[in-house]
């Protein structure tokens, strides 16, 4: 048989023999078994794990996905090139090179962030004091980089399932107007990644790849496009960059990745979720055949789907914790009412792993210290996205360890990563538009509300509730000392020095100059504030009462202000999506207060806790919170939970408004009812759902 060079070129259809029937690879031709005629890799040769052997014979030519030289590599783009269709208003379109699938598997060994406890460290002091005194010998470093031996790890190339895998992700890629639909449509005024250059890298995708997702989707498309994928994944992503476009330029375009198209499924996720239920007219030309919810489902399971190829290809990045971190909140979002019900799939073991998951990568590259780099300034966009992925892990971190009562993955006192700096994305990635403008505390002197600006203030308040959680959630064997007083100036010192642009007023609701973003992001602080000294009221109370009238305050202006995420939507659009769980972490508290002090209340003649709290206030506002449980509708996650809740509040409500034969109770006996008294330790302050119904104290099977 002619063994001439062969073509490198993967062709652009199915070979044929010349009585026109497909021609099978010649492996599966010599074996005498049925070939599926894929390309560049039959289905057979990628089970076998032998695809470097997958070839078509063609005109006396082997047609091969393997490489031996970059030049080949060259004229096989080049002829790759010729035969996609371009649109003359766009860049070229990037074509795909075969590779072999050696060259596919993961090349990243990085053993990732070492801290001063670990044993390499104790072997630099000795190495630095020995090239002190006997001189460098950089050749015996065995600790700057790789091994004398050239040993190196067991690779493994993605095999069948990892394409059949792939190319479901890739089907699962909305169309470019769809896409670019749902993305209008997500507005996330905390982002922690840069919102602009999710922009562009959604415009690089359709820019660069579109020649490839447009139309049918055929399988040779899709394997072209799975193998560009797997091929730029499989190649550490170089992050360190001064210049922002350089850093882009790692991951977009030609350089697409997994983790570029898992952040992106995320986008779309939320901008499903903003959708009304069934969609109205435009939107349901996007929503095919699925409702919002469903809709959600799918981009959610497309982004957990590209999760598991960034693990197949080792991506151990920044970016991979931005995907970690996105997928993070639609189970949130979604679920958060179901945080105690049993048996359910969201926050119960798979949602915590997830979380587990991008805390562990996070401190697996170092994010939560500093990192001192003197060849990346502080303000390069790759130093400030760094600080922003970790400030997001720390505060999800926070907010999940207090809705459950589980101890936080990660604690204040362990992470020295800065603030990110309060700037606009623009500027991260125009070098024109610095210097930065900030005062001392690093916000910016505009008072612009910024993406990141709301990521800083709950960061800042996040580190004052890892330390109440450590108080809470402290061993029962453990005593120490803890000073509320000075927790609780600390909390309102680092409040009151927040900007005016975070400072919520009352105001702001009919103030037409207040845009969605901003009323989102300053109820958002007010509410992380108040939840605080919630927290430390209720720790620190020592009086013969239920509660101190400090708490009742701050309850009823948590209920009113979370509420307002419902009552307010026309406020609010486009976030629809991401507040109904604040509700359930900020209002099941604080309703539980109001209960109480309904009850203690049994006639006009009692007076209230606080004079100005009145009865009809207080109806007032559980009122909408049983309206609010009732519009949740009996098939949202956790409904049964939500029903219980609102079960319990119509009861003390109906108490309150129709008491029974009034019987005279002793203090005495309405303390002992309650069973409201702490230890020392406090061990008995629950966290999960922050005790809403262990202070309501009712009796067993009662709802």
């Amino acid at each position: 048989m002619n063994s001439a060079s062969p073509n490198f070129a993967i062709p652009s259809e199915i070979p044929r023999r010349r009585n026109g029937r497909p021609q099978a690879c010649e492996p599966c031709r010599r074996r005498k078994v049925a070939c599926d005629h894929r390309l560049p890799i039959c289905s057979r040769c990628i089970r076998k794990s032998t695809p470097q052997s997958c070839r078509y014979l063609i005109q006396g030519q082997l047609v091969t996905p393997a490489l031996p030289s970059d030049v080949a590599r060259s004229q096989s783009a080049e002829m790759l090139d010729e035969r996609q269709p371009r649109e003359p208003t766009v860049p070229n379109p990037t074509t795909v090179s075969p590779s072999t699938l050696e060259d596919l598997s993961p090349q990243d060994e990085n053993v990732g962030y070492l801290g001063a406890s670990s044993f390499p460290e104790f072997f630099r002091e000795t190495q630095r004091h020995l090239d002190y005194v006997a001189g460098p010998n950089p050749t015996h470093d065995g600790l700057a980089g790789k091994n004398e031996n050239n040993v190196t790890s067991t690779k493994m190339a993605p095999d069948a399932a990892a394409f059949e895998l792939a190319f479901t992700v890739l089907r699962t890629i909305p169309t470019k107007e769809a896409a670019q639909f749902l993305l209008r449509r997500n507005v996330n005024p905390n982002d922690a990644w840069c919102r602009l250059a999710l922009d562009r890298l959604h415009a690089s995708l359709w820019t660069a790849l579109g020649h490839l997702l447009d139309g049918e989707r055929s399988n040779e498309a899709m394997s072209q496009l799975a193998l560009l994928l797997f091929q730029n994944s499989s190649n550490p992503l170089k992050e360190d960059f001064p210049d922002p476009d350089q850093w882009f330029e790692a991951f977009s375009g030609a350089n697409f990745r997994w983790e570029g198209l898992g952040i992106l499924f995320t986008f779309w996720c939320f901008g499903s979720a903003s959708l009304i239920e069934n969609g109205t007219v435009e939107q349901r030309k996007w929503l095919g055949h699925h409702n919002r919810k469903n809709l959600m489902q799918v981009y959610k399971n497309g982004a957990s789907r590209s999760v598991d190829l960034c693990r197949l290809m080792s991506c151990n990045n920044t970016m991979m914790v931005s995907v970690l971190v996105s997928r993070i909140r639609p189970s949130i979002v979604q679920s958060t009412p179901c945080l105690l019900v049993p048996n359910k799939s969201y926050l119960g073991a798979g949602f915590w792993r997830q979380h587990a998951e991008a805390v562990a990568l996070a401190t697996f590259l170092g994010l939560h210290t500093a990192q001192p780099n003197s060849s990346v300034p502080e303000e390069s966009v790759s130093v400030q996205v760094k600080r922003r992925l970790f400030c997001s892990v720390f505060n999800i971190d926070m907010v999940v360890s207090t809705l459950t009562g589980r101890p936080p993955l990660v604690s204040s006192k362990l992470c020295s990563t800065p603030l990110p700096l309060d700037v606009s994305d623009e500027s991260l990635l125009n070098l024109k538009v610095r210097p930065h403008r900030l005062d001392n505390d690093g916000w910016n002197v505009e008072g612009k509300n910024h993406p990141v600006t709301f990521l800083r203030a709950a960061y800042i308040i996040a580190g004052i509730r890892s330390e109440i959680l450590e108080i809470v959630l402290q061993a029962p064997h453990v005593r120490t000392q803890h000073d509320f007083d000075s927790l609780r100036k600390r909390e309102m010192d680092v409040f009151a020095r927040f900007p005016t642009g975070l400072q919520f007023n009352n105001d702001d609701f009919s103030n037409s100059s207040v845009d969605a973003p901003t009323l989102y992001i300053r109820l958002l602080t007010r509410l992380e504030h108040l939840s605080n000294l919630f927290f430390i009221e209720r720790l620190s109370y020592r009086g013969s009462s239920l509660y101190s009238p400090q708490m009742l305050e701050i309850s009823l202006e948590m209920i009113s202000l979370t509420l307002s995420f419902w009552t307010q939507q026309n406020r609010l659009e486009g976030l629809q999506g991401d507040y109904e769980w604040l509700v359930m972490l900020h209002a099941a508290p604080a309703a539980g207060i109001l209960c109480m002090e309904l009850l203690k209340q049994p006639s006009a003649t009692e007076p209230p806790t606080v004079p100005k709290i009145t009865k009809p206030m207080i109806i007032k506002q559980l009122s909408l919170l049983i309206g609010f449980l009732e519009w949740i509708g009996p098939g949202a996650p956790g409904a049964h939970l939500c029903n219980s809740i609102k079960t319990v509040v119509e009861r003390v409500m109906e108490q309150a408004l129709n008491p029974a034969i009034p019987r005279p109770v002793t203090q005495q006996e309405f303390d002992m009812t309650w069973d409201t008294s702490l230890p020392e330790d406090m061990n008995d302050f629950n966290f999960g759902l922050l005790d809403t119904f262990d202070w309501l104290r009712l009796p067993p099977n009662t709802i």
